[in-house]
């Protein structure tokens, strides 16, 4: 998912691109699906204890809400990763992260050029690979095709854009 912002003050504008993954779900809504389930289960489980004395099936149940709860906040958590791409008139400030920066470039933005991969699988998008100088990082790994194609054509405004026919 792309997500792009202007902003003009009187002499520059800069242009804030944040590349996400797709996801069906934030983690309000996990939240949610979790309480439901969860719900559900040990509604199951406590009918099975009052009825049939089957008490052996609550901590199973317990457990099966904090499996759900852990595996769905570890996907959530995978899927809160940005690349943050500021775009002004003469830099380029490029910033990965989860919550908050990790990695931050900044570089002049006559200077970097985009190269574009072929992709090895139909199904999989372009690889995107931001240059200047002697460094390289690379962008969009979790793009869709359709996302990546719309922001190599933004990009191909902004700065250089070539494709690779070799694996960078």
């Amino acid at each position: 998912m792309i997500k792009v912002s202007r902003k003009t003050d009187s002499e520059d504008t800069i242009t804030t691109l944040i590349l996400s993954p797709d996801r069906s779900l934030d983690w309000d809504g996990n939240k949610r699906v979790i309480w439901s389930l969860g719900g559900v289960c040990i509604g199951i489980a406590m009918g099975f204890t009052i009825i049939a004395g089957a008490w052996v099936m609550l901590p199973f149940a317990g457990l099966e809400v904090l499996i759900l709860s852990l595996a769905l906040y570890y996907v959530s958590w995978k899927l809160s990763y940005r690349h943050v791409l500021t775009l002004s008139n003469k830099q380029l400030i490029i910033e990965k992260g989860v919550y908050r920066p990790k990695g931050k470039w900044v570089w002049e933005k006559q200077a970097t050029r985009l190269v574009t991969r072929a992709p090895k699988h139909d199904w999989e998008a372009q690889g995107l690979t931001l240059i200047n100088d002697n460094e390289e990082v690379n962008i969009g790994d979790f793009l869709s095709q359709s996302d990546a194609n719309e922001l190599i054509a933004f990009l191909k405004g902004e700065i250089l854009v070539t494709q690779s026919f070799k694996s960078i």
